[in-house]
Parts: structure tokens; sequence; C-alpha cells
């Protein structure tokens, strides 16, 4: 398990911090100032900067809509943070030691022939040699795709509530024509065709919310939009995601372990290697595969497992209980395999658009009331190094 990203406060505090009226020390994002990181070319340092603008939009955007129900960006704070640990390659050793834990139990259930083969160089030394020579190009391509798809959302949502930001505060924010201003900036049509219909239909959502006064109507429209809004990042992001999954784990393995083997004097020819240790291989990268997290402030999720209830007593907040809205019902039939239940919301595979909304909606639908979500992903001191160009020092 991945350290939290922030120490645990003592209950007293935290309760404290949450009743507190939500701090906004960051000026709101420019739409320069938006399209300026879009263009920085150091993967890592840009990250940094996605990751604190969609904070500052966040608080931004509780302006908007009242601090009691997360946008999009709360969620998309944490999901950026997460990938910045793997465009750092912070993960590597992390990854590795998971992976070799898995490796020995499978290791265990192996035929003679395969712990012959590995003799006296044994699990722990022999796998993990060959698991770190794998790994570590791997993660090369692995980071170089999540940057992608970290820069390519944050290209497309970042102006997006920037325009929100900019449109739905002032007097005539709940007006049709603040409305339309904002979706004029996006491209009609269907997904698949590149359109924007999604991002359009979420823009009035979070509109409509404006105008509301009972908490669960508000509440509904908001989920409505951040489900829309996901809807939209993760087909934009499959690209970047089977880039990332398809990292030739099975195959560098496979490759570096016939190189350890022949250096130690096993003379067994390469279709027997590869055929005996093929499934060790397999069984790897779909450790691999299940290895996706998402790091929180308040605990890590493993995407391979079911959202955690919102509490023992309830899956979500009581707003979000029972929906009601007939569009967000309707949109929740089809990506939810469990309405109203967070078992069953694991991602079975990563690599399905239908797997990941499956799990995202559940996670949205707890989480949308979670103050927790408004703590800073980083110290006062870390935004100042990035913002003057250096990278910060401490856990990122």
């Amino acid at each position: 398990m991945l350290e939290r990203a922030l120490p645990p406060l003592p209950p007293g505090a935290r309760l404290a911090m949450l009743l507190q009226p939500l701090p906004r020390p960051y000026p709101q994002p420019t739409h320069a100032e938006v399209e300026a990181i879009g263009r920085m070319q150091d993967a890592p340092l840009r990250n940094l900067h996605i990751t604190h603008t969609y904070h500052v939009l966040k608080v931004c955007f509780a302006g908007v809509l009242g601090e009691v129900d997360q946008s999009w960006c709360g969620f998309s704070t944490w999901a950026s943070k997460t990938a910045g640990t793997f465009i750092r390659k912070e993960m590597v050793a992390v990854l590795e030691r998971d992976m070799l834990s898995r490796a020995e139990a499978v290791m265990r259930g192996l035929g003679v022939t395969q712990a012959r083969l590995l003799g006296s160089w044994g699990l722990p030394s022999g796998v993990a040699t060959v698991l770190s020579r794998a790994v570590d190009p791997v993660m090369s391509a692995v980071a170089t795709h999540i940057a992608q798809g970290n820069l390519r959302v944050f290209q497309e949502l970042g102006p997006l509530y920037t325009a929100m930001l900019e449109h739905f505060t002032g007097p005539d924010a709940k007006s049709p024509a603040a409305l339309e201003r904002v979706v004029a900036v996006l491209k009609p049509g269907p997904l698949e065709s590149g359109g924007q219909d999604l991002l359009i239909r979420a823009v009035r959502a979070y509109h409509e919310a404006l105008s509301l006064t009972r908490t669960k109507e508000r509440a509904e429209r908001v989920l409505l939009a951040n489900a829309l809004v996901g809807y939209h990042e993760q087909v934009r992001l499959q690209e970047s995601i089977i880039g990332a999954l398809g990292a030739p784990l099975k195959e560098l393995f496979l490759d570096h372990l016939r190189e350890l083997l022949r250096a130690r004097g096993h003379g067994m020819p390469e279709p027997w290697l590869a055929a005996v240790f093929t499934p060790l291989a397999e069984r790897l990268e779909r450790c691999w595969r299940e290895l996706m997290t998402l790091e929180l402030p308040d605990r890590t999720l493993r995407l391979g497992e079911d959202i955690p209830a919102l509490s023992a007593a309830a899956d979500f907040p009581p707003d979000l209980l029972r929906l009601e809205h007939p569009e967000l019902c309707a949109l929740l039939k089809q990506l939810d395999r469990t309405p109203d239940d967070t078992a069953g919301s694991a991602a079975r595979d990563w690599g399905s658009v239908k797997d990941r909304m499956n799990l995202i909606v559940d996670l949205f639908r707890s989480r949308q009331q979670d103050r927790v979500l408004y703590e800073p992903p980083f110290t006062p001191a870390q935004v100042e190094a990035f913002q003057q160009g250096r990278m910060p020092g401490g856990r990122l």
C-alpha cells in the first residue's frame, strides 16, 4: 500500500478543519495561465502545475456551486497527483516490491521444472533481478503515455472550467446568455467523431445547479455534470491508457530471464524456456494491470477493488442515496453495473472504458460531498518552488 498523501490528522483537528470556511489563498486561473501550462515541455514540472491548477479551480468553483458538492476538479486534482508519481517514475520501487510479492505466490504454485531451473539463484534474487530489468523500460514508456494523457485532458478541460468560472459568476451568472457563452466554446457532435456533446450536457447541468435551492436537486445535477465530464475524459484518455497498459512487460521479462539463465549455464532450448516461463510472465503482466491506484488525501484506492462505502450505514451521502433526476438515472444505468451499491464497482480491466466508468461513477457519487478532497495537494513552499521553475523538495 502506498503512503498517504498527507499525514493523518487527529479526529478533532480534522473535524475543526472541515467546519472552517474554505481558504482561498490563490487567485482564479486565467485563460493565459492555463494555456501557458499546456505549452510546457517539462512533463514532471508541467504535471505539478496541472495538479495545482485543478486544485485552485475546484476551490474557486466552490464559490460558484457552493462548498457542499465537489466538482469534477475535486477528483481530477488527485488523479493528476497520482499520475505525477508515474510521470516522475517514483512508482518503480513500489511496483517492483508489490509485483515481487505476487510473483512469490505464483512461483509457489509452479511445477518442478521451473523450480529446478531457478536452482541455486532462487526466487528472491533471480526473479527480482529479472523484474527490475524489465520494469525500468516499461516505466519509462508508461511515464510518457501518462504524461501525454495528463496534458491532453488538461488542455481540453482546464480552459472549460476557467470559462465556467468567468461566466457563471456575477449578476447574470444564471442567465441563458451566460450559459450560451460557455457552450459556444465547445464543438457539438458525438464523442466518437471528436465532438463535445457530453461536455455541453455537463455545462448545462452545472448551470442548472446554480438556480436550485434544494440540496438534493443540486447534488444530483452536480453528479450528472461530473459523470459526463468523467465519461468524456476517459474516452479521450483511452489511447494513453492502452499505451501504458500495453507496455511489453511479458516479453521483456522473458527476454531478461533467458539472458540470466544462459549466463548461469542452463542449456535448455529457447522454445522450452519460453514454454516453461510464459505462464509466470503472463501472470506478472496481469498483476501489472491490477496495480492501478488513486491516491486521495486520506487513503489510497486500488482500482481493481470495490470503492469503499461512504460509511457502515450507507454507500453514498443522503442527497445521493436514492437518485431521482431522469437524465442522471439514465446515465448511471448505462455506466454502473451495480446501481445504488459500491459492491461490484471494481474495474476488472482498466483498459476498458466501460470498466473504468463503472468504478468512477461510484467514486464520484460516494465522495462528492467529502470535504477532505478540498485539501491542497502540495505545501505552499512546494507551490512556490515549481512556480519558480524548480522541482520541489519533499514528498510530492
